[in-house]
């Protein structure tokens, strides 16, 4: 009986001490402009699951598309000492505030879907905006040949606009100088809501007398607003719309042959990319080869930058249903 009162002390404290050895999971602070739209309530349920799962900790806020906000929430997280953040900016420059903060912690900034400017961002994952605008602008081309065009190219604060009009001109430029197409319409938003779609879009047919055969805007909340302006001019599903994002009401409305084409971004992958440098940029890690690289004003940023899909009426099934981001059911 003595021998079993002194064990007991023995092993509680040695389970102790085992305790204490448990590994912490690795802090991550996590910041998003806003959720208002479907498609970055995803993001941010992919994010959170691949870093968990990579043995992560996820401390969330979102700013609701205000700027000083998420600066102010970037401080918070910093002083309860994550070790990595991955921002989703609002503001491609104000946002280079979060970098010099974190930098002073020694805190690494990954920069997700929004490139952020002028400052020593530390990596950089999103999908290929020049791909996606070639994609845009090549499919478009194939549907219309000739004739006036528009172009709403997204928020003037995210370098992702300025990267989708640069690769719809890599497309559409020989075919502007030889006069077969024109450019009648080509404006950056305030934002990237259905309400600047619909301003952009009424515009666009008033200065041209409904003269407009083909749009090519750069989201598919843009591409609601545009929706709304067609179809007051009675021209919905008579104008082809290419757009970016491969939201579900946007894939249906390609099935009914109201919209032409949108562009699916790998989420997933993109998800699973962060996650991983995440964790590696936490422990001191190096990044495998692999990677880019992209000009941000002031260095060149190592980079993943996936390969975006295009999704029309027939390929439907074989790309965003086979990539499990729509079901057949919700589509059809």
């Amino acid at each position: 009986m003595k021998r079993i009162n002194w064990l007991i002390p023995f092993m509680l404290i040695v389970l102790a001490v085992f305790a204490g050895c448990k590994k912490e999971p690795v802090k991550i602070g996590f910041l998003l402009h806003g959720v208002s739209h479907d498609r970055w309530e995803r993001d941010k349920k992919l994010i959170i699951e691949n870093i968990e799962a990579n043995g992560g900790e996820v401390l969330f806020r979102q700013a609701n598309d205000d700027q000083s906000l998420q600066n102010k929430q970037a401080k918070e997280l910093i002083d309860l000492d994550v070790a990595v953040l991955v921002v989703v900016s609002s503001d491609q420059d104000l946002s280079a505030e979060i970098i010099r903060m974190a930098h002073q912690k020694e805190v690494p900034v990954i920069a997700y879907d929004r490139l952020i400017k002028n400052c020593d961002l530390d990596f950089y994952v999103s999908t290929n905006g020049v791909r996606v605008g070639e994609l845009q602008a090549s499919y478009m081309m194939s549907v219309v040949s000739k004739g006036n065009y528009g172009l709403i190219m997204g928020d003037e604060h995210d370098n992702n606009a300025l990267m989708l009009f640069i690769g719809q001109m890599n497309r559409l430029q020989d075919k502007v100088e030889s006069g077969d197409i024109r450019i009648v319409y080509s404006e950056y938003t305030s934002s990237w809501t259905p309400e600047e779609g619909y301003r952009c879009a009424k515009e666009m047919l008033e200065q041209n007398k409904n003269e407009i055969h083909a749009i090519i805007t750069g989201s598919d909340e843009l591409a609601y607003g545009v929706h709304q302006a067609l179809k007051e001019a009675g021209l919905l599903g008579k104008v082809p719309i290419a757009s970016q994002d491969a939201d579900l009401r946007i894939i249906r409305e390609i099935v009914k042959d109201n919209h032409t084409a949108t562009i699916y971004k790998p989420l997933g992958e993109m998800a699973k990319k962060t996650a991983e440098v995440a964790i590696k940029l936490a422990k001191g890690e190096k990044i495998e080869k692999g990677y880019s690289t992209v000009s941000n004003g002031k260095r060149l940023v190592p980079a993943y930058e996936l390969e975006p899909i295009l999704v029309n009426k027939e390929n439907i099934t074989s790309t965003v249903v086979a990539e499990g981001f729509h079901k057949p059911e919700e589509i059809f």
